[in-house]
């Protein structure tokens, strides 16, 4: 299962020290609570909202590895060393901030002129997107290009609701062309842009679900009042905190702004140029 959470994040909500003492400062045991409460979210989620994309993987940055539009990477790296010899991009912590090697050096002090600034540790990055991604609900006329998963394509039938990628496709879509981004700093806004594109809510909810378990794994007759009024409201209808927003999103009470799930692929051509009006439609899956 993907990682939205990284381990700074619980720091919002909850001290360090503490936090040490209800995992019994063991980091696979917060992970495994975090992945349980994970799974309750999407259990009331998945029924509206698509939600693999909603719980994607947050990693951190790495240079060898490969990226595709919308992922999500934070800076972190181990903490400079002067005895340590250096090659060019590798990446070290320096005083709350991550720079990568311009060229490499021999061990010696940390000399800021030998490296490059990428930003202060934990900031966020995510993969732009190419092109605007494609939506079920949008009429593309011959020439749009949209994106999606992890591909470019050309629109070469005018049409709406036809799935780039899906069987039927390609005669309006084609087959598309591959979009990653590698051995690319995240400070090339070419490619790159800075901020964390998590829906907010949805992480401060994943917080408050798994620190309620991890209390409850210690005591669940002793929990404080605070994390059990974050989890529900610390009521016995379960109104409020983070349940009790669920509940409303799952119930249709409220609308969370999260990415809906694509209707199933019908067919919808449109004839002639952008101008000619000429709809053909049929109702039929794919």
């Amino acid at each position: 299962m993907a990682r939205l959470l990284i381990d700074n994040d619980y720091l919002r909500l909850i001290q360090e020290l503490n936090l040490e003492q209800v995992t019994g400062d063991n980091n696979q045991i917060k992970i495994d609570m975090e992945q349980a409460a994970q799974s309750e979210m999407i259990s009331y989620l998945t029924q509206r909202y698509n939600t693999t994309n909603i719980f994607t993987n947050t990693t951190a940055f790495s240079l060898s590895a490969v990226y595709y539009a919308k992922n999500l990477v934070y800076l972190d790296g181990t903490a400079f060393s002067a005895s340590t010899v250096y090659l060019t991009n590798d990446i070290a912590v320096q005083a709350g901030n991550v720079y990568y090697s311009t060229a490499g050096s021999a061990a010696h002090a940390f000399n800021a002129s030998e490296w490059t600034l990428l930003g202060s540790q934990y900031s966020f990055f995510y993969v732009t997107l190419p092109n605007d991604e494609w939506d079920y609900y949008t009429e593309y006329a011959v020439g749009d290009i949209v994106w999606y998963a992890n591909k470019n394509y050309t629109c070469a039938t005018a049409c709406q609701g036809i799935t780039p990628g899906a069987t039927g496709s390609t005669s309006f879509w084609g087959s598309g062309t591959s979009y990653s981004v590698t051995a690319a700093f995240p400070t090339d806004d070419s490619l790159w842009t800075s901020g964390d594109n998590r829906n907010q809510q949805v992480v401060l909810y994943l917080l408050d679900i798994t620190l309620y378990h991890l209390h409850s794994r210690i005591n669940p007759r002793n929990i404080p009042d605070l994390r059990k009024e974050r989890y529900d409201g610390n009521s016995p209808n379960q109104t409020g905190g983070a349940i009790g927003w669920l509940k409303k999103v799952a119930s249709g009470d409220i609308t969370a702004d999260l990415p809906n799930i694509q209707p199933q692929q019908g067919m919808s051509i449109r004839y002639g140029n952008a101008n000619d009006s000429t709809t053909q439609s049929n109702n039929f899956l794919w």
